[in-house]
């Protein structure tokens, strides 16, 4: 009895470690080495970079149309909107290097160089990198950007294609006499 006790404990403590090692084998990895935070930083950086590249393409092509308003109106409209995108793209990067571990006057900087790296040598002029899975808040970053990016974009597109405000009264037509017989 005391035999048969002591081996079902043993079985019991060795289902408990087998459970722990399972468990731990699936749980998922909550901090990365260097070299895959710098992979991450890598992708959501172009990723950012992406979304600002095509809005404000996007931007530039509808200001290049014949519009229905005065040429300065669409210069306003069009220089607006390209300033919101590049503050919107300032603080993306912002927002990745606070993610990233940087702080006070670093994210800062970091922001700017990557402003500046990508104005050299932007996304679209370069090869298409394989496609990486982001980190959640990486990807919360990325998904923001590109939401209010195409949220910009679509509000000076609609501004810059409306139609001219008409200054002359709509002419509306005379009652005319009805033929008396």
């Amino acid at each position: 009895m005391i035999g048969a006790a002591v081996a079902a404990a043993f079985v019991v403590l060795a289902v408990l470690f087998g459970l722990g090692a399972v468990i731990r084998a699936n749980e998922p990895v909550t901090s990365a080495t260097t070299a895959q935070l710098a992979y991450q930083q890598g992708a959501a950086e172009r990723d950012i970079e992406r979304a600002y590249e095509q809005a404000s393409q996007q931007i530039v092509k509808v200001r290049a149309l014949n519009l229905a308003i005065s040429a300065a109106q669409a210069d306003q409209i069009a220089t607006k909107a390209l300033a919101d995108l590049k503050t919107l793209r300032h603080n993306a990067y912002i927002s990745l290097g606070q993610v990233v571990g940087l702080v006070g006057n670093d994210t800062e900087n970091y922001a700017v160089a990557a402003e500046q790296k990508f104005d050299k040598a932007p996304v679209a002029a370069g090869p298409s990198p394989t496609p990486v899975l982001l980190a959640p808040r990486l990807y919360t970053i990325v998904s923001r950007m590109s939401e209010l990016a195409t949220q910009l974009t679509d509000q000076a597109t609609n501004a810059l294609t409306a139609p001219a405000p008409s200054s002359a009264p709509s002419a509306t037509p005379s009652r005319s006499p009805s033929p008396s017989r």
